[in-house]
């Protein structure tokens, strides 16, 4: 696997207010995109607290949550990535394809 870096921007809402993504900046040392998490990949119990985060608060700081919701927002989305990371960055151009929705 190579190595990459990833910094969550926000969360992606639809125009009634569910939870819909987030968005993620990635950068390796050759390539820098933005990509469209889909909430699915996170489990009923996190994309529930974050819902209700995000009622009573504009912005979430995830460093500032409790570590048992940090990791179940950082395990999945780290496996997500690492294959939006070989998909995007490091196979064949012309056999790459958005795994957004």
């Amino acid at each position: 696997m190579s190595k990459y870096v990833y910094q969550i921007q926000g969360a992606l809402e639809s125009e009634d207010g569910v939870l819909r993504g987030l968005r993620v900046l990635v950068c390796d040392l050759y390539n820098f995109d933005s990509v469209d998490v889909p909430i699915a990949v996170l489990d009923k119990e996190t994309r529930a607290y974050l819902k209700y985060r995000l009622m009573v608060t504009d912005a979430i700081n995830i460093q500032r949550l409790p570590i048992r919701i940090q990791n179940n927002i950082r395990a999945p989305l780290g496996r997500w990535l690492d294959r939006w990371v070989l998909d995007n960055f490091h196979g064949d151009p012309s056999e790459r394809k958005s795994i957004n929705p």
